[in-house]
């Protein structure tokens, strides 16, 4: 079976070959991903060190949807 998906990280198509023992191939998944829906702000919980830089590390405190 092909599913035809396009890639979350760079936009290009992808047509991902699934097998029937279940495994794939052409892709990768990354599980199920939450998204802030309505009214909400990040919160600032802490900070992080990132490619030599410090940056902060935010939570979402509103709704999310799968």
């Amino acid at each position: 079976m092909k599913i035809k998906r396009r890639c979350v990280v760079c936009g290009k198509n992808l047509i991902i070959n699934v097998n029937e023992d279940r495994t794939y191939d052409n892709g990768h998944y990354f599980g199920k991903m939450k998204f802030p829906v309505g009214k909400g702000k990040n919160v600032k919980v802490g900070t992080t060190k990132m490619f030599g830089r410090k940056m902060d590390v935010v939570q979402w405190n509103g709704k999310e949807k799968k």
